[in-house]
């Protein structure tokens, strides 16, 4: 096998990213765009995706902005047909739009459950399969399905984000399984607390009990995630499938 002299190398490199204008996600695309690869900049709002691409531009990075709302099944066809038409394929997908609800199980009714299912799950499963077509004409790809250490730890309040977070790791390994004889693989991402919106929603008390609870001391930046996600898409990760990789801190092994 013939490797690159920098075996993070991107560059020819078509890569979608959901949920991408914000938080984690654009943290990714922004790392792979480093790393030499085109980014499609994709979220549900139109603006967003034209202002992150813009940031993008304006560091000498390539990118385009694409709406696409994973929810609805007529924009995840219309995302595949714009990524044959205009790039003849598809080489990297990072599964990272979410829909995360704050109810307990009990206020949990049935119209959120749906909704978070279509995002969460349905979504992901069939934009996973557009992309795998997409991937078969340029002779393989990479995708990555971005978790949670909540898919090993549940916390209250989040048992339908938790729920939906640990079946994304079964789908990855057997799209892995069904897949890779076309040269596709597929791995899990399980970030632990990452400075982004959400997490600072933390007030004063609960964020320190994380820092004092995470053996870094500290809170994750989104491109750290992004860095892990380079390992997998590159040929850095050529041989790696069917596996899902926590980042973290230590979160999870010194808290529970």
């Amino acid at each position: 096998m013939t490797v690159p002299a920098n075996p993070f190398d991107l560059t020819g490199k078509v890569a979608l990213v959901t949920g991408s204008t914000m938080g984690i996600g654009e943290g990714i695309a922004r790392v792979l765009a480093r790393a030499g690869a085109h980014v499609v900049i994709s979220s549900r709002k139109a603006e967003d995706c034209a202002r992150v691409a813009g940031d993008f531009a304006a560091e000498g990075l390539s990118a385009e902005p694409r709406v696409c709302h994973i929810g609805r099944m007529e924009d995840i066809a219309a995302m595949a047909a714009h990524l044959k038409d205009r790039h003849g394929g598809l080489d990297i997908l990072v599964n990272n739009a979410v829909l995360s609800p704050w109810r307990t199980i009990d206020d949990t009714d049935l119209a959120l459950f749906a909704k978070a299912l279509e995002v969460n799950l349905r979504g992901n499963w069939y934009l996973s399969v557009e992309a795998t077509r997409l991937m078969k004409l340029r002779g393989g790809g990479s995708i990555v399905n971005i978790s949670s250490v909540a898919a090993l730890h549940p916390d209250k309040m989040l048992g339908l984000y938790s729920t939906l977070k640990t079946a994304m790791i079964g789908m990855s390994r057997s799209f892995a399984l069904e897949y890779g004889g076309f040269g596709i693989r597929v791995n899990t991402i399980l970030p632990g607390v990452i400075e982004t919106k959400l997490a600072a929603a933390f007030d004063g008390p609960a964020r320190q009990a994380i820092l004092d609870g995470t053996p870094l001391h500290r809170i994750g930046a989104p491109e750290e995630i992004g860095y892990a996600v380079l390992y997998l898409c590159a040929r850095s990760g050529a041989f790696v499938t069917g596996a899902s990789l926590v980042v973290d801190g230590g979160l999870t092994i010194a808290t529970h």
